[in-house]
C-alpha cells in the first residue's frame, strides 16, 4: 500500500515537470555560450561611446572659410584621436573571457596586431553611409570632412566596409563575437599558439550556436561564413592604416606616440 502510493507521487511529480511541448533549438540555446557571448556583449557596451555625453568640442561643421590649421596640428590630432580610441579598444580586449589567462608576450603581441583591425570594426559598427559625423571610440565626434586630410584614402576604404557591414545587418550579440575573434587569431610569433587556437575555438563555437538558436540570425543565409569572411578584410584596412601611418611618418612633421611606433614592430611587412 505504501509502495503504491510512492509510485504514485513519483508519476505526478514526474508528469508536473514534463513540457507541454518539445521546445524549439530557439527556445534552448547551449548555457556556455550564452554566458561567453553576454560577457563579449557586456564587454562592448561598456567601451561604447556614450552617445549623451559625447564629445563636440573639435567638431567643425563644412565651411568654405576653414579655420587656419597646421598639417602639423592635423597629424597631431589624428595621432591623438587614434592613440586614445585605441587605449579604449584595450579595456574591451581585456574583458574578453580567457584573455587574461594567455601569457602577457601573447597578449601585448595579439593587441599591438588587432588594434587597428577592432578601430576600423567598432568605427564602421557605429556609422551610417548616409551619416555626415564620425564617432570614435574616446567618444570625439568630427565631421567626415575634418578627417580626410589625415586619413586620406584610408578613409573612403573604412566607409566602403562599413556600408557592407550594415548590409549584412550584424545583431550585436554577433558583433561582440567578431570584435573577439578579431583579436584571438593566429599571429606569428605567439609563445603559446594552442592557448590562443583553443579561445578562439571558444568563441568561434559560440558565435556558429549563436547563429543557429537565434531565430533573427537563424535566418540569414551563410550568415556564419559572411560574418568570418570579414576579418581578412580587417586585416587588408589595417595594412592600409599602416600605410597611411607610415605616410604621415615619413613626412616627419609630428613625432609619432610611441603606441603608433610599436605597431610598426608588431606587423608583418607591407
Amino acid at each position: 500500500m505504501v509502495k503504491e502510493v510512492v509510485r504514485t507521487d513519483s508519476l505526478k511529480g514526474r508528469r508536473g515537470r514534463l513540457p507541454s511541448k518539445p521546445k524549439s533549438p530557439q527556445e534552448s540555446p547551449p548555457s556556455p555560450p550564452v554566458s561567453l557571448i553576454t560577457a563579449l556583449v557586456r564587454g562592448h557596451l561598456d567601451t561604447s561611446p556614450d552617445l549623451s555625453s559625447l564629445d563636440y568640442s573639435q567638431y567643425r561643421e563644412p565651411s568654405p572659410l576653414e579655420p587656419v590649421i597646421t598639417e602639423a596640428e592635423k597629424i597631431m590630432q589624428f595621432y591623438t584621436l587614434l592613440t586614445t580610441s585605441i587605449d579604449v579598444i584595450k579595456l574591451f580586449v581585456e574583458k574578453i573571457p580567457g584573455f587574461s589567462d594567455l601569457c602577457p608576450e601573447d597578449q601585448e603581441l595579439l593587441f599591438q596586431s588587432a588594434c587597428l583591425e577592432l578601430f576600423v570594426l567598432r568605427l564602421a559598427y557605429r556609422t551610417r553611409a548616409t551619416d555626415t559625423k564620425l564617432v570614435f571610440c574616446n567618444g570625439v565626434v568630427l565631421e567626415k570632412q575634418q578627417c580626410v586630410r589625415s586619413f586620406g584614402d584610408w578613409l573612403f576604404a573604412i566607409l566602403d566596409f562599413c556600408q557592407s557591414m550594415h548590409a549584412m545587418e550584424i545583431d550585436l550579440s554577433a558583433f561582440a563575437c567578431l570584435c573577439a575573434l578579431t583579436i584571438i587569431t593566429e599571429r606569428h610569433g605567439l609563445k603559446e599558439p594552442h592557448k590562443v587556437e583553443q579561445l578562439q575555438s571558444r568563441i568561434s563555437s559560440a558565435l556558429q550556436d549563436h547563429v543557429i538558436y537565434n531565430a533573427d540570425a537563424n535566418r540569414k543565409p551563410q550568415y556564419f561564413s559572411r560574418l568570418l569572411g570579414k576579418l581578412p578584410e580587417l586585416r587588408s584596412l589595417s595594412v592600409q592604416g599602416l600605410q597611411r601611418i607610415f605616410y604621415l611618418k615619413l613626412e616627419d612633421l609630428v613625432p609619432a606616440p610611441p603606441l603608433i611606433e610599436n605597431m610598426f614592430v608588431a606587423s608583418l611587412p607591407f
